[in-house]
């Protein structure tokens, strides 16, 4: 039993070490492909436990195995990069203004059509976890962890609210990768910063209790625009010139 656990954590390790590799692009697909030996060379692990690891990795399109040549890393086109683990690898290694912009530009498609739609059919106790969430928030501006915590049930709650299922599933996927990105935000955090953000968040929540989707939509709008500020200003030297520096992102 506690060799079979021990293989599993080996399997893990190698796998993960594998995909910040990949994801750092020092074993990328234009450097050619690596010979299974070599790979294990490298890492100091046995063919078995690197075959279980290459396996996981070619289900989440990263890499592929041609016979006789090796493993090649595939171009990021065809990689799963929505993979709940594949985001959580990314926001290990750190994330770049490419990821932060696509990331924003998602969450602008879904999350203001998802505000509106929970505005028009959310149910009353729907309603009452939205702005429950929002409370906490506001009562956790001085607990960072809690303040995250509320902050992705507050998004959560409005998911799951519009009913759509497919929205629900997409959005959960970005809320994860969202939060991620906002453990930048740890060491700067902004009083100013905080309260637009709590702003924006109570606007969201007092439209969908309004039942009003337009305003709904519109504040969502601006809470991800406040974010995608806040994490410019935590993640990079200079933000862009349209934004703002904050210190809450969600």
């Amino acid at each position: 039993m506690s060799t079979s656990i021990r293989r599993t954590r080996l399997h893990d390790q190698v796998t993960q070490a594998l995909a910040i590799r990949i994801l750092a692009g020092t074993l990328a697909s234009d450097n050619g492909s690596s010979t299974e030996m070599d790979l294990c060379r490298e890492l100091g692990v046995s063919r078995t436990v690197l075959r279980e690891a290459v396996k996981v990795l070619s289900a989440k399109g990263l890499i592929e195995v041609r016979p006789k040549t090796g493993v090649r890393v595939r171009p990021r086109t065809e990689w799963s990069l929505l993979d709940p683990m594949l985001l959580t690898w990314q926001t290990e290694l750190g994330v770049d203004e490419k990821f932060v912009r696509n990331l924003c530009q998602v969450r602008l498609m879904l999350e203001p059509p998802t505000a509106a739609a929970a505005a028009v059919g959310a149910t009353d106790e729907e309603i009452e976890r939205i702005y429950s969430a929002y409370l906490a928030m506001e009562r956790s501006q001085n607990d960072f962890s809690a303040y995250v915590e509320a902050d992705y049930e507050f998004h959560s709650s409005i998911s799951i609210a519009s009913h759509n299922d497919f929205l629900i599933q997409i959005n959960r996927i970005v809320f994860d990768a969202l939060r991620g990105t906002q453990s930048v935000f740890k060491q700067r955090r902004d009083p100013v910063g905080a309260a637009a953000s709590l702003d924006v968040h109570h606007a969201v929540a007092q439209a969908i209790k309004k039942r009003n989707a337009d305003a709904a939509r519109e504040a969502m709008v601006k809470v991800i625009r406040r974010a995608e500020q806040d994490i410019y200003f935590a993640t990079f030297p200079r933000p862009p010139k349209t934004s703002r520096p904050g210190s809450h992102a969600g």
